[in-house]
């Protein structure tokens, strides 16, 4: 089946799976090689248009992730010349759809060769044996996105919006990393093997229970839901002196740790139906500053708010909205508080105090 693709990518009509693989493959290959803002908002259409698309972009880049880490071992090696000198006894014009289809092709095979197993309900999954030529299992979502993903032990994890994990399993220990954002995870019972996950410096170790962690720019935060766990330094990036112990804190249910930069960090009682709240798809505020709201808002949406004037950070805001829905945020702030908003050319939603009344 042949699909048509072109770069400012048009129609609706349902595509068989296989050809929708074969568009992301392109675009992925479009946006590393003309990074221009055209480009990004006719992919962002493409993407918006239906799950499906925005799933088989997610598996070509985790794909094209793998294809760089693996490019170098023997057995991608010999796949790699055995399909140029498919292409080349064809006589085949190579485009750079064609390239970059000849690389997915070669993960493909290398799944028959025991190299690789692909899963189309997850981005990639390593054969056993594999795990240490690799990062290991990579999940992500994009901005606005939540994922729900069962790991092989029957551990569940629920990330949400622009977040990123790699899982490493070994014997011994179920290791996972979150690399960015925020994820929710329900941890499968092993008393053999304790689940560890890293995340700024720390780590986080249970054996069945279920807790979320939450990495952003200014904190590291643990909420723990049920059962029990340990926050540690992370000793191979810890600054204490060597043999120096590493610190321990243990939650208890409806506990949350919490490190910010430069601050001691601190165990404290938790609203934890207000800390989940994303995963139902709702953000709830209570007498939250109006500065911080925003950033909350901002995480769900490519349409970013702003203040123009610093007075305003300081307001107080208690409420309920769903994740990405800054219009009704927006339209919330300017009923209930003295503040109007303009829109700049860059389709940022800006934020001002209301002129005074004269007269």
């Amino acid at each position: 089946m042949k699909c048509k693709i072109s770069p400012m990518w048009e129609g609706s009509a349902e595509l068989a799976p296989e050809c929708v693989d074969e568009v992301a493959a392109w675009w992925s290959e479009v946006l590393r090689e003309t990074p221009n803002q055209q480009t990004y908002a006719s992919f962002e259409a493409w993407r918006g248009q239906s799950q499906e698309h925005a799933a088989a972009f997610e598996r070509v880049q985790a794909a094209h992730a793998l294809a760089v880490s693996l490019a170098h071992t023997p057995e991608m090696q010999a796949l790699r010349d055995e399909t140029m000198a498919r292409v080349a006894k064809a006589g085949a014009r190579r485009t750079r759809s064609a390239r970059w289809t000849a690389i997915a092709a070669s993960l493909l095979a290398a799944a028959g060769l025991g190299v690789l197993v692909m899963n189309m309900e997850a981005p990639w999954k390593t054969a056993p044996g594999s795990d240490d030529a690799i990062a290991g299992n990579v999940y992500q979502t994009g901005v606005g996105q939540r994922s729900v993903v069962t790991l092989d032990d029957g551990s569940v994890i629920t990330l949400n919006t622009d977040s990123r994990i790699s899982a490493h399993y070994r014997a011994g220990i179920r290791a996972v990393t979150l690399e960015r954002g925020q994820a929710l995870f329900k941890v499968a019972k092993d008393r053999s093997r304790p689940f560890v996950v890293s995340a700024a410096g720390r780590q986080v170790t249970a054996l069945g229970t279920e807790f979320d962690v939450y990495l952003s720019k200014r904190a590291f935060e643990v909420t723990l839901l049920e059962g029990r766990v340990t926050v540690t330094r992370d000793s191979a990036r810890s600054k204490a002196p060597a043999g120096a112990a590493p610190l321990l804190d243990e939650l208890q249910p409806g506990q949350q740790f919490i490190a910010v930069a430069k601050t001691r960090p601190q165990v404290r009682s938790a609203d934890v139906k207000r800390v989940v709240s994303w995963r139902h798809g709702q953000i709830v505020f209570e007498n939250e500053r109006l500065e911080d709201a925003i950033t909350e808002m901002n995480r769900y949406s490519r349409k970013q708010i702003v203040l123009s004037d610093s007075h305003l950070a300081s307001l107080k805001i208690s409420g309920a909205f769903n994740t990405g829905d800054t219009s009704t945020f927006v339209e919330a702030l300017t009923a209930y508080f003295p503040i109007e908003h303009t829109s700049a050319d860059s389709g940022t939603i800006v934020l001002k105090p209301l002129p005074p009344v004269r007269g």
